[in-house]
C-alpha cells in the first residue's frame, strides 16, 4: 500500500454556493513517498551455528555480553566425535604399521625381493657356466639356450618383485599420510565443539540451553554491531520500481512516536517474495545514544521518492474517473494529464490553468 506524504498548504475555497464546492488550482511544493515497514538488526548480525551435531555442554557467554573475534561462546559434547577420532586412530596405526621397513607386508615383500634375487644369481651364474661350456664344446646349444631362458626369466621375475615392493612401500606410505591427516581433521573437529565468535560485537540471543541437542541446521548465538543498526524493510511489489538507492527514508518506532529519525536506502533486493509480494530493502537509520535500540524492534518507514517545486496540484477529491475534472462553465468533464501525488493532492501537468474553477 502507498503511503504518501501530504504537502503543507491548504488550496482556499472560493465558494459554497448550493452546496457546490469550487476551488482554483494552485502552484505549491509536493513530496512523494512511499509507505514500508520492516524491522531494525545490529549491523553485521550473525547467527553462528554448530559445523557437528552434538549436547551443549557449557553456555560461556550472557545476553548482552560484549564479545570480542575469537572469543568462546559455547562447548558442545558428541559421543560420536569422540568415536570418530578413536576410529580414525586406529586407521592411522594400521596403515603406519604397514607402512614400516618392519612391517608384516612390506617385510613379506622383502624377503621374496631376496629369493628373486638369489634365483636370479644362480640362473645369472648357470648362464655364464653353460656359455663357456658350449665355446669349449662341453655342453650342447640347447643346454646353453635353457639356461639363458632361466636366466632372463629369473632376471624378469627379480625386477618384477623388487617394483612390487617400491610401489607397495609407496602406497603404503601414501596411506598413512591420509591416515594422519584423517586423523588430525577428526581430532581438530572436536575443537570446532568450543563455538568461536567471527566477530566482535553484543551479544543479542541465546537460543539452546545446557543439555539441548544441537545440529549445524540450528541457530545458537546471535551477534551483531553493539552500536550500528541496519534496517530491513518489506515494500509492496507495485512501489518498488519507485524507490532506487540513496533515497531518503523518514522512520517511525512505537517506542519513540515522538522522535523523527532518518535514514537511506542501501540496498534493494533484486527479488519478489512470492508469499506476500514484497520487495526487500536494507537502509540505514541515524540513532542518538540516548535510544535504546532492540533487535527485531518494528518499524513503519516513508521512502521519499519525489520532491517537486512549485508545481500545479488540485484536490486528490477533484480528479474524477478517466483521469477529468469538472470546470465550472464547461458542459463536459475536461482531460488532464497527472504526474506526482501525496495524500491530499495531485500534480496536473496538462489540461487545466491556475484561472480555471474546479467544481466537485
Amino acid at each position: 500500500m502507498r503511503i504518501l506524504v501530504a504537502a503543507t498548504i491548504s488550496i482556499a475555497l472560493l465558494s459554497c454556493k448550493g452546496g457546490q464546492e469550487t476551488i482554483h488550482p494552485e502552484k505549491r511544493d509536493l513530496t512523494q513517498a512511499v509507505y514500508a515497514s520492516g524491522k531494525i538488526f545490529p549491523k553485521n548480525d550473525y547467527k553462528v551455528s554448530s559445523r557437528l551435531p552434538g549436547y551443549v555442554q557449557e553456555i560461556l557467554v550472557r545476553v548482552g555480553d560484549t564479545v570480542s573475534a575469537g572469543q568462546p561462546l559455547l562447548r558442545i559434547r558428541s559421543e560420536i566425535s569422540d568415536i570418530n577420532v578413536e576410529a580414525a586412530k586406529n586407521q592411522y596405526n594400521l596403515a603406519a604399521s604397514n607402512a614400516s621397513e618392519s612391517g608384516p607386508v612390506l617385510n613379506a615383500l622383502k624377503q621374496e625381493v631376496s629369493a628373486a634375487e638369489s634365483k636370479y644369481l644362480l640362473d645369472s651364474t648357470n648362464y655364464k657356466r653353460f656359455e663357456n661350456l658350449l665355446a669349449s664344446k662341453s655342453a650342447s646349444q640347447l643346454q646353453f639356450d635353457q639356461s639363458k631362458v632361466q636366466f632372463e626369466s629369473s632376471r624378469a621375475a627379480w625386477t618384477r618383485v623388487k617394483y612390487t615392493y617400491s610401489s607397495t612401500r609407496d602406497r603404503l606410505r601414501t596411506e598413512a599420510q591420509n591416515a594422519k591427516l584423517q586423523l588430525d581433521a577428526q581430532t581438530s573437529n572436536q575443537g570446532d565443539y568450543t563455538i568461536i565468535s567471527a566477530v566482535s560485537g553484543k551479544v543479542y540471543d541465546i537460543m539452546p540451553k545446557i543439555g539441548d541437542l544441537v545440529s549445524p541446521q540450528i541457530p545458537l548465538v546471535e551477534i551483531g554491531s553493539a552500536t550500528e543498526f541496519e534496517v530491513e524493510l518489506s515494500i509492496d511489489e507495485t512501489d518498488i520500481s519507485l524507490v532506487v538507492v540513496g533515497q531518503e527514508v523518514l522512520y517511525e518506532i512505537d517506542a519513540y512516536k515522538d522522535l523523527p529519525l532518518t535514514g537511506k536506502v542501501l540496498e534493494i533486493y533484486p527479488r519478489i517474495s512470492p508469499g506476500n509480494k514484497t520487495a526487500k530493502i536494507i537502509a540505514s537509520v541515524s540513532l542518538s545514544d540516548s535510544i535504546v535500540v532492540y533487535a527485531g524492534m518494528s518499524i513503519e518507514s516513508n521512502i521519499i521518492v519525489a520532491e517537486k517545486k512549485n508545481i500545479l496540484v488540485i484536490p486528490r477529491e477533484y480528479l474524477k474517473a478517466g483521469n477529468t475534472v469538472n470546470v465550472k462553465g464547461k458542459d463536459t468533464p475536461v482531460n488532464v494529464t497527472t504526474g506526482a501525488s501525496d495524500l491530499e493532492h495531485i500534480e496536473i501537468t496538462s489540461g487545466i490553468a491556475e484561472s480555471d474553477e474546479l467544481e466537485k
